[in-house]
């Protein structure tokens, strides 16, 4: 591009972090929640038979809360001035030369050239950041996909149904999936009556038709594969999209946190691109 001679872009730049501001969106709440085919639920005192929670003894519906657009929106606002200033001092980093160039349409052309160029070269550092696998929807479809072209539904992936807490991730099973895993410790024959029961009946009527067949179950995995299900009245469990789902321990809190916090700065740095005028 002409302006190659006049103008440096320092690539080892283009990826330097950004200190952005906090609380961040989507992540920052201490409160349990489960994200879910773009939505985000919190527990509610007010409850709802069709998206519920029990936690120890007590029930809580599952209340919607502001889309990740909408708290994106709410953050770059709420933020504005300290952008700019990062933005600036993204471009300085960056960019030499700038200041060289010459005036009227010389100049008004280099600065759209360079702001695409930026663009380019930031889409292409950032499109080797590392991505959990996509996780399928298991449910019955009754909540149908968010489609509001927020950064979280359109470019984070893995958290397409979890639940959050304590900043930890349990992904959420639906019960034939949880009963796959032990499919190597049970009879053929049970399996296959487990796996189409566990399709419609609650979690306490699988975990009963579990005990009433646990010696087609390997001893050691029986508790396993029964109690996380349902073991007592102190059991958890979660309602959601017309399926019941059993919580499973996944790390990578951290990891969705950070690769979230890449993507606003990536925004960020297009933003600044873009914003390049003279």
């Amino acid at each position: 591009m002409f302006f190659e001679g006049d103008i440096k872009i320092i690539d080892a730049e283009l990826d330097s972090p950004i200190t952005l501001p906090t609380p961040i969106p989507v992540f920052s709440r201490d409160e349990l929640q489960v994200f879910y085919n773009g939505h985000i639920y919190v527990a509610s005192k007010n409850p709802a038979d069709e998206r519920k929670i029990k936690v120890y003894t007590m029930v809580f519906g599952l209340e919607e809360i502001a889309s990740p657009k909408i708290q994106e929106e709410q953050y770059f606002s709420a933020n504005s001035t300290l952008f700019d200033k990062l933005k600036s001092e993204f471009i300085e980093r960056v960019v030499n030369g700038i200041n060289d160039i010459g005036s009227g349409s010389v100049r008004a052309r280099a600065g759209s050239q360079l702001g695409q160029e930026l663009i380019d070269r930031i889409n292409g550092v950032y499109a080797n950041m590392k991505k959990p696998a996509i996780q399928n929807l298991a449910g019955k479809g009754l909540i149908t996909k968010l489609e509001d072209g927020s950064l979280f539904n359109t470019e984070m992936q893995g958290c397409e149904r979890v639940l959050a807490l304590d900043r930890k991730f349990y992904d959420l099973y639906t019960i034939p999936e949880y009963v796959s895993i032990f499919q190597g410790s049970m009879t053929p024959e049970f399996f296959k009556e487990l796996q189409k029961a566990s399709q419609s009946q609650t979690p306490e009527e699988i975990s009963a038709m579990i005990t009433k067949n646990k010696d087609k179950v390997h001893r050691k995995v029986l508790p396993m594969v029964r109690n996380k299900i349902w073991h007592s009245d102190k059991s958890g469990e979660l309602y959601l999209d017309g399926t019941y789902f059993v919580p499973q321990y996944r790390a990578g809190y951290n990891e969705a946190t950070e690769a979230y916090q890449k993507l606003l700065e990536k925004k960020l740095k297009i933003d600044a691109a873009r914003s390049i005028k003279w």
